[in-house]
């Protein structure tokens, strides 16, 4: 136990001096914030930049998420799958309205296939995604909102990519199919990603900031940078009602693993943080844009007046599209039940041996 005590006491004075450094880089870089220009993927000039306050009397927001539940047996996989999206109409009263509804019966799919449990994880997470992105267009054709706001990236995680000699292959396929019309369709989309593990922007500043300074304490300030997540950093960084600056999603969509496959569509990806809680850290934002200063401008306003709440920076939509859309493990075991109910314990509907360990 003693070991045990000292080991998290180590760990609390490296998290102590981590945080402590991070602090005073920060308050490096809002000194030196405007004395550099940016360049390259960057695609302004200023580190920070402010927000402007907007009102959203007569815009129409809609926040989009989906639920997941999933769960392996012997011979069959079930998938439950429910989207929905909160559609806000602001106005001296805030209406809110829910597509396709207020209670959306979840989707059911069974996989046959015999996948790995890798491939079953990977193809669960696909059809989460292209649950959100159908309902997304439907409601663009629709309802003719004024910007789509989903919950997490607008681009699909490299881990959801399978090899092509999978059967998760044409899932994907179909996913990336969906984006592409959900991309063409939409009047602005932008993805708030909850809890990004990005490092493009510490990436930016190591590379455009400290490289171009003439300081013995480079080498220590981008040590620093190395084992730092850009919300790790912006979280001191940023004042509450300001973002970074509009930077590329990747720095060459060709070579990018999952950019590459979106065709033409993976140069129009790009980025910003953005403060909206003063007691949370910065929300990741990506959208597609051909104008992505101007976008980005527009886009901070909404997801900044849309994010109501001090310590938890989403915008509102998307957290009434998430209490609608999720699942929990009951549901997909409700489904398990019926099924065993009508069919009886087939070799097929066997629990894993993990699931129903006698001890």
């Amino acid at each position: 136990m003693q070991e045990l005590v000292e080991k998290i006491s180590n760990i609390v004075e490296r998290v102590r001096g981590l945080e402590d450094s991070r602090e005073k880089l920060s308050g490096f870089l809002r000194e030196v914030a405007t004395k550099v220009e940016f360049s390259g993927d960057v695609l302004e000039k200023d580190m920070i930049v402010s927000v402007e306050k907007v009102d959203l009397k007569g815009k129409t927001v809609v926040g989009v998420d989906g639920g997941l539940s999933q769960h392996a047996y012997h011979g069959v996989d079930l998938i439950l799958t429910r989207a929905v999206a909160a559609v806000f109409h602001y106005g001296s009263k805030t209406k809110v309205e829910y597509f396709p509804s207020s209670i959306v019966t979840p989707q059911l799919i069974v996989v046959a296939d015999p996948y790995s449990d890798e491939e079953f994880i990977v193809s669960s997470s696909l059809e989460r995604q292209k649950g959100e992105i159908d309902v997304a267009r439907e409601v663009v054709e629709k309802i003719k909102p004024d910007i789509i706001l989903m919950d997490g990236s607008i681009v699909p995680h490299g881990n959801d990519k399978p090899s092509k000699n999978s059967p998760a292959w044409e899932r994907y396929e179909r996913v990336f199919e969906s984006f592409k019309k959900l991309y063409l369709a939409s009047p602005m989309l932008a993805g708030c990603v909850e809890d990004s593990r990005g490092r493009r922007f510490c990436e930016i500043i190591s590379e455009q900031v400290l490289s171009g300074l003439g300081n013995v304490q480079v080498d220590k300030l981008k040590k620093v940078l190395e084992g730092t997540r850009d919300t790790n950093l912006l979280f001191h960084l940023l004042k509450p009602g300001e973002r970074t600056f509009v930077f590329r999603f990747s720095r060459d969509s060709s070579a990018h693993p999952v950019l590459a496959d979106l065709g033409g569509w993976g140069e129009k990806i790009y980025c910003f943080y953005i403060k909206t809680a003063e007691f949370d850290r910065p929300v990741r934002v990506d959208f597609v844009s051909d104008q992505p200063v101007e976008d980005a401008n527009k886009i901070a306003q909404i997801v900044l007046a849309t994010a109501c709440h001090s310590s938890y920076g989403i915008p509102a939509p998307i957290i009434e599209a998430d209490l609608r859309a999720k699942l929990s493990e009951k549901d997909v075991l409700d489904v398990y039940g019926q099924l065993v109910d009508k069919l009886g314990i087939t070799t097929s509907l066997m629990k894993l041996r993990r699931d129903q360990r006698p001890f």
